[in-house]
């Protein structure tokens, strides 16, 4: 998988939204401009 950030995230869930509506069949780019690195230390995966 890819390990990116919540916004990364976010941005994937909206292009996969997009390819199931009237941009079927077409091609997105998405940008993951951050990854999850900042997130293994804080307490959300305790």
């Amino acid at each position: 998988g890819i390990f990116g950030g919540f916004s990364s995230g976010a941005n994937v869930a909206a292009a996969l939204r997009l390819l199931k509506g009237d941009q079927s069949g077409k091609t997105i780019a998405v940008v993951i401009c951050d990854s999850g690195l900042k997130y293994l230390s804080t307490d959300l995966w305790s």
